[in-house]
């Protein structure tokens, strides 16, 4: 194994980590920060007339995460052979194992994670399948999503997730990533509270006028890649719909500065398929 080259490479991503950290810093100065419970009761009074609903008591207290940092890995690829009764190819470039079963399987409509999770739990028809679980916030009736949970913590990104698919109640299709040797680069550190999370969004006219907040969730998610290394951090994600939409936006929250994470898509998942 080439060490120094695993050294600088790593070299490369404290550098570009350093970067991309002091630029968030500078960003988050400008950004309204509360700091006292009458600026929350403030910015919740200028949130009722903008008729911006929230589903849910959102929590003041702070939490903790890491810096963590993975390598790209074909682990999916490798182990491929090991599946049974579906048809399977792999994006290179993804990272990503596709797979199309040889028969449906029926599902419940009510409860269809409870099939899911059997299926999961056999290596013959997902790989590492028991590192993941369901996750409501994501799903739709036709693409249900489950994401990967280690004991470190749990993953939103699309790097660590499966997506099933569904027609007329059965599973036809699924799409997995999953993230592998995960490491820790720093200590834990605090993390802004689910408050503070949603105060930023709303001061930095990140929710219009006439929404409603449907959930919030602390997951891991990407803060940069550099080659062939990612590094991931606490996020908040919030979920929140508009006047007369079918869609739910989902924003992101850097935990640890507060500052919005801006994709270069909006992340939108349809409500009531």
């Amino acid at each position: 194994m080439d060490f120094k080259k695993i050294e600088m490479i790593f070299l490369a991503v404290f550098i570009a980590l350093d970067i991309f950290l002091f630029t968030s810093y500078l960003k988050s100065r400008n950004a309204v920060v509360i700091t006292n419970n009458s600026g929350h009761i403030s910015l919740t009074k200028e949130m009722d007339k903008d008729n911006i609903a929230i589903d849910k008591k959102l929590s003041n207290s702070s939490q903790q995460g890491y810096y963590l940092a993975s390598k790209d890995s074909p682990v999916l690829r490798i182990n491929q052979d090991k599946l049974r009764n579906q048809s399977v190819s792999y994006n290179e470039e993804k990272h990503q194992l596709n797979s199309i079963l040889d028969s449906p399987i029926l599902l419940s409509v009510q409860n269809p994670q409870q099939t899911l999770n059997r299926f999961l739990a056999k290596q013959q028809n997902v790989l590492f399948g028991q590192q993941y679980h369901y996750e409501p916030k994501l799903s739709t009736k036709s693409n249900i999503v489950y994401i990967e949970d280690r004991k470190i913590g749990q993953f939103y990104e699309f790097d660590g997730r499966i997506t099933f698919q569904i027609e007329d109640n059965r599973l036809v299709s699924y799409q997995q990533r999953y993230i592998d040797d995960i490491t820790v680069l720093r200590e834990k550190q605090a993390t802004i509270s689910e408050r503070h999370a949603v105060d930023s969004l709303y001061t930095n006219n990140d929710i219009p006028s006439n929404s409603q907040i449907k959930w919030t969730a602390l997951a891991y998610g990407r803060l940069l890649k550099v080659k062939s290394n990612t590094i991931y951090i606490p996020m908040w994600y919030v979920g929140f719909t508009t006047k007369d939409s079918k869609t739910m936006q989902i924003s992101k929250i850097n935990a640890f500065s507060g500052a919005i994470i801006k994709d270069d898509q909006k992340r939108q998942v349809t409500v009531n398929e």
